[in-house]
């Protein structure tokens, strides 16, 4: 069973009126991740049970477009993305990543039924599960197939539930910018169906994109049983270290990329002082939420301890972070990133950072 990249779609959510794919409809389609930093957008193809990256292209970001996964200034953002578009000459039917604090992933457990009549239940279910006024949210789900429970056998459902407003506010900017939008699908599923290959360890497996949140996820066999999120991401580093040294946004974000690491250095000013602390401060704190989540995991789902994982996306190819990730948290963790067509295809964008548009650009693994 592959991941849940069932996407948000006209059948069942008529007011978001995408549209969805078709057997004759082959054209190439992009997949678009849109931070607070930058737009990365990527076109693939899968190849013997792996997505293989043939082009990837990035555009920097002014502050204040995006905020927690959320559009913030739509003009300007549509704006950045067309220039995007135009100046790399990229198909314009998308499928965008979805990652903000308001989206829930619910695993809720069915009495065996015939797949029509599951939605139904699960809106009965969902009042009580999901604190989120479903009139206004965005609901998707996939069963993954019949358990054993203390009960007998129950149908389990992966339940995917976002608020309206959000995925309305960025489908209408993606349509201003001129694209097509062929699907939304959760960021940190597209992260599993790139990396899935990556940790070739049986059981369960830690995903984290190190975004501007942190999502986390946890898999088996290719199968999304689990998420989260974290504070300490891009964004919360950026404004630490903005506050710390007094600096605007835009300077605390060369700052960062010009970080030496998290570990010992000989020699280091005091801005790369600065950052070397908050990024140790912060792969602490992280790392204590990755444990958590792999305790947490293993105890709830009587699983398999989870031991190993994968990440990938702006904080990860900071030199030492991984690294001490690994060290906080105990798991034995490995920097993800996507595999090429040819040398050309990142196109100067770093391997690690286009796992999740990558993912979005193949929907589907089988």
């Amino acid at each position: 069973m592959s991941v849940l990249t069932r996407q948000i779609s006209a059948p069942r959510l008529p007011s978001v009126r995408l549209r969805k794919p078709t057997a004759r409809r082959s054209a190439t389609v992009t997949g678009l991740e849109v931070s607070a930093t930058q737009a990365i957008a990527a076109q693939a193809s899968l190849q013997d049970g792996r997505i293989v990256v043939e082009r990837v292209a990035a555009r920097p970001f002014p502050p204040g477009l995006m905020r927690d996964g959320v559009v913030i200034e739509p003009d300007r953002l549509a704006g950045e993305l067309k220039s995007l578009f135009a100046e790399h000459r990229l198909s314009k039917r998308v499928r965008v990543g979805l990652a903000t604090p308001r989206t829930i992933l619910r695993v809720i457990d069915l009495p065996p039924l015939d797949e029509r009549d599951i939605r139904a239940a699960l809106l009965m279910q969902a009042q009580e599960r999901i604190p989120m006024p479903l009139d206004r949210a965005v609901m998707d789900f996939q069963s993954v197939g019949l358990v054993d429970t203390p009960d007998g056998q129950r149908l389990r459902v992966i339940v995917v539930v976002t608020e309206r407003e959000g995925v309305d506010r960025l489908l209408n900017v993606l349509r201003q910018a001129g694209l097509r939008p062929e699907g939304i699908d959760l960021s940190i599923f597209a992260v599993i169906r790139a990396l899935g290959h990556s940790v070739p360890a049986p059981g369960p497996i830690l995903y984290a994109q190190l975004g501007d949140l942190v999502n986390i996820a946890i898999a088996e066999a290719g199968v999304c049983r689990f998420t989260r999120q974290a504070p300490q991401g891009l964004a919360m580093v950026l404004a630490r270290l903005a506050e710390s040294q007094e600096i605007p946004l835009e300077e605390a974000q060369a700052l960062l990329q010009s970080a030496r690491g998290v570990h010992h250095v000989e020699v280091r000013d005091e801005g790369e002082q600065a950052v070397a602390d908050l990024l140790a401060r912060t792969a602490a704190e992280l790392g204590s939420e990755l444990r958590a989540a792999a305790e947490f995991y293993s105890t709830q789902f009587a699983s398999d301890i989870v031991t190993a994982g994968v990440v990938a996306g702006p904080l990860a190819p900071l030199p030492g972070f991984v690294q001490a990730l690994s060290q906080a948290s105990g798991l034995e963790l490995i920097c993800g990133e996507v595999t090429t067509a040819n040398a050309r295809a990142l196109d100067g964008v770093d391997a690690r950072l286009a796992p999740l548009a990558g993912g979005l650009a193949v929907g589907e693994l089988n």
